[in-house]
């Protein structure tokens, strides 16, 4: 949908309205049209980048990014209503002096621009369309309180549209709600009349960040930001519940979060079966924690719990967005948000994965960190049945970051510990190692291999490497393996999978 487009709808329907009321006021209009297209565009999940291009066809100057995201998340809060507007108002009492119908042709046409201003953003749909539509409906509502004139019958079928709720973009205010309000994006006054009868143009009042640099640019994929999403080949078409319940119990060691998991599905699969038959279901939250040192297997985890919670029907997508708070803080206030919602737009269907997300609070003067976890809590919230937020990091940390904040606290009640590698795990890793990669471990380095991983995990410190450790192990020694072959002139298909005791002895003096 191009831009010109929309805006040829907008002066037209302006100029249609101007017709109707020799005493319409053009900003009334376009303010009141802008905000309920804001209204619009809150409702999507998906942020386009077309929305800041397209505001300036309203009011004649530009906006930021941050002004923008800032309107819209004001926009989207459901305590912030739109009213029948005045001018609106005016044309059908004017409908109903002279016997005529202009004010229902102008409701068709309000309903039939808003959707083409939601056309422009990537997740649009006939429900939608609908249930812009059935604002139409609500104005066609009033112009029948108001005993306007019947006008033409509309193109579409009336019983296929989705109406609003009571709470709805043009639901006429009580009395006690009409107010002076704050005229969005320009900070200017539209106060209500004190005339009987008469309401404020419009009762979405949206508050402003201050302009933020453009260096951020919070369409670009975010740096510190890894996106792992569903298996959805043809070899994993069929994958159930049961398949990667298998592949998680195939992991080496993790007994105890093995256990925990399915201990956790277990429960969420005996609320789901206590909805369905009608019985009252305690709250179940979905966030978890992750404790442990690094290379335990944390962000594995993760992906297939993000995995399960899609069979389960609890994530609609079932991605794993990776982050951490390179990925989520920006050099200035204010940008911090806009650079975490991008993240949160990303993971909404699935789930947001922060590691070490003790960094966002280990400083209570950070207030970049601060604003990143109560942009986090908020989307938690807003978004509580498509995104599940897990946090990771070393026990001691992650426990003083969850008790940093109330609403962290509130929001994640479930633990999950990541015990460091035994000498034996970390051997069957190696192994693991080699045969996901084609290579075969001679028997004579076993013995010294197991004997140094048994003394890398009994003289392990905090930040012992774990499975990590092991990766650059096998690593250095396929490197040694190859500086070994290279001169050989008889490299035969055996002697290029194998591992032997000089590669391993060689690797183990680089570690």
């Amino acid at each position: 949908m191009k831009i010109k487009e929309i805006k040829a709808a907008l002066n037209g329907l302006v100029d249609d309205i101007a017709q109707c009321d020799a005493d319409y006021c053009e900003e009334e209009i376009r303010t009141w049209l802008m905000a309920a297209t804001l209204k619009v565009w809150a409702g999507n999940k998906l942020f386009s980048e077309d929305y800041v291009q397209l505001l300036p066809v309203f009011k004649g100057q530009n906006y930021t990014v941050a002004q923008v995201i800032a309107a819209l998340d004001c926009a989207g809060d459901d305590s912030r209503e739109m009213n029948i507007p005045m001018f609106f108002r005016n044309i059908a009492a004017k409908d109903k002096e002279n016997n005529t119908s202009k004010s229902r042709t102008i409701a068709d046409s309000i309903g039939r621009f808003l959707v083409l201003a939601a056309l422009i953003n990537g997740d649009f749909t006939i429900d939608e369309a609908n249930a812009l539509m059935g604002i139409s409906d609500l104005l066609l509502d009033y112009c029948d309180e108001q005993r306007v004139a019947a006008g033409k019958e509309r193109e579409y079928h009336p019983e296929m549209v989705t109406p609003l709720n009571q709470t709805g973009y043009c639901r006429p205010l009580s009395d006690d709600k009409r107010r002076e309000e704050v005229n969005p994006l320009s900070g200017s006054d539209v106060s209500a009349s004190p005339a009987e009868n008469s309401a404020p143009t419009i009762t979405l009042n949206i508050s402003l960040a201050p302009e933020q640099s453009d260096e951020l640019d919070v369409f670009a994929p975010a740096s510190g930001v890894t996106v792992s999403k569903p298996a959805a080949g043809e070899d994993d078409a069929e994958e159930t519940l049961e398949s990667v319940l298998a592949e998680l119990h195939g992991l080496v060691g993790l007994d105890k979060v093995k256990n925990d998991v399915q201990s956790l599905l277990n429960f969420i699969r005996i609320c789901q079966m206590r909805t369905q038959r009608g019985m009252k279901v305690p709250a179940v939250s979905y966030h978890l924690v992750f404790t442990g040192n690094p290379g335990t297997g944390k962000t594995t985890v993760a992906r297939m719990v993000a995995r399960l919670y899609y069979l389960m029907g609890i994530l609609p997508q079932g991605q794993l967005v990776e982050t951490d708070r390179s990925g989520l803080v920006a050099g200035y206030l204010g940008q911090t948000a806009i650079k975490t919602q991008k993240v949160i737009q990303e993971a909404l269907g699935g789930v947001l994965f922060i590691d070490e997300a003790y960094a966002l609070a280990n400083d209570k003067e950070d207030s970049y960190g601060k604003e990143a976890i109560e942009t986090i809590l908020k989307a938690m919230e807003d978004h509580r049945d498509e995104l599940v937020v897990i946090v990771a990091g070393y026990d001691e940390l992650m426990h003083k970051f969850i008790e940093s904040n109330p609403g962290l606290r509130s929001r994640f009640n479930k633990y999950f510990h990541f015990p460091d590698y035994t000498g034996s795990d970390l051997l069957a890793i190696f192994d693991r190692f080699c045969e996901t990669n084609g290579y075969t471990l001679a028997e004579d380095p076993a013995a010294p291999l197991r004997e140094r991983l048994d003394e890398m995990y009994a003289n392990r410190e905090e930040h012992f490497g774990n499975a990590r450790a092991v990766r650059n192990l096998f690593e250095r020694a396929i490197n040694q393996q190859a500086n070994r072959l290279v001169m050989d002139s008889n490299i035969t298909d055996s002697k290029l999978a194998e591992l032997t005791l000089e590669d391993i002895l060689l690797a183990l003096e680089m570690m």
